[in-house]
């Protein structure tokens, strides 16, 4: 999914005034470089407050190709992504984030020592030779008991563990939740994306944050306070760069919530 912006022309907004926030795709960002002056270091993870819909620290990783080494960085110290060059920048120095604190994904972590106490190479069985380490899954060993990876982190939600999961709302499955939506300025995740595909005709909806409820136990799905008719008949949009303060507050009525500020 691409990145999401208010730039174009407003038609809510014919006197050429601020024409309102500008949004962005979690998971497009998420394969963006964060930038300090001249250094450049790939964006790993998104931790969030699902309860206030705030981001709040960026995983980034320093360690370089050979020596993967994650730290953390409040997202107050993120600037605005450009979606030219796919860059990130962040508001202190190289040396600075370099000196922030560390964080591994705990699961990584755990998979890679199992890896490493497996033979290097095996032999096939028509002679050949192959290597005999696992593939590394993210999404797998969830019944792996995982070590916190850094205290600021806990308790906060990972981006890659809600993206993929079904959807629920009023009356059953909906559809699968893609990516959220959110403004760099002020951190908010303002929208959450819903693949509706394989359950009614397959669209992408755009859904306020307002409307999620929670997600499940155990992180099997998510719950959302829409009903399948409100999706199918909710305001289309077709391309996300045309995501304006006009069709956000059309949504919203559609929604019967209030205005954004």
């Amino acid at each position: 999914m691409t990145t999401s912006t208010s730039e174009h022309s407003d038609p809510g907004n014919p006197a050429g005034g601020p024409q309102g926030p500008v949004f962005f795709a979690m998971t497009d960002v998420l394969r963006y470089s964060a930038t300090a002056k001249d250094a450049r270091f790939p964006v790993t993870e998104i931790f969030f407050d699902p309860e206030k819909g705030l981001l709040r620290f960026v995983a980034l990783d320093v360690g370089g190709w050979f020596d993967r080494r994650e730290v953390i960085v409040s997202a107050r110290l993120m600037g605005d992504p450009d979606e030219g060059t796919r860059e990130w920048p962040v508001e202190i120095s190289p040396d600075a984030v370099k000196d922030a604190p560390e964080w591994s994904d705990p699961k990584i972590l755990d998979q890679i020592a199992y890896a490493a106490v497996q033979p290097s190479i095996l032999v096939g069985p028509l002679g050949g030779h192959f290597a005999g380490l696992p593939a590394i899954d993210r999404n797998a060993a969830q019944d792996v008991p995982e070590r916190p990876g850094n205290l600021k982190v806990d308790g906060l939600e990972r981006l890659n563990d809600w993206v993929g999961l079904p959807v629920f709302g009023q009356g059953g499955e909906v559809g699968t939740l893609i990516d959220f939506l959110f403004e760099p300025e002020t951190r908010h995740l303002s929208h959450l994306v819903i693949d509706t595909g394989g359950f009614f005709s397959a669209r992408q909806m755009v859904v306020p944050y307002d409307l999620l409820r929670h997600l499940a136990q155990g992180g099997t799905h998510v719950v959302v306070n829409v009903t399948q008719k409100q999706l199918e008949d909710a305001p289309p949009l077709e391309k996300f760069d045309m995501l304006n303060r006009s069709w956000v507050d059309t949504l919203r009525a559609y929604y019967q919530l209030t205005p954004r500020l």
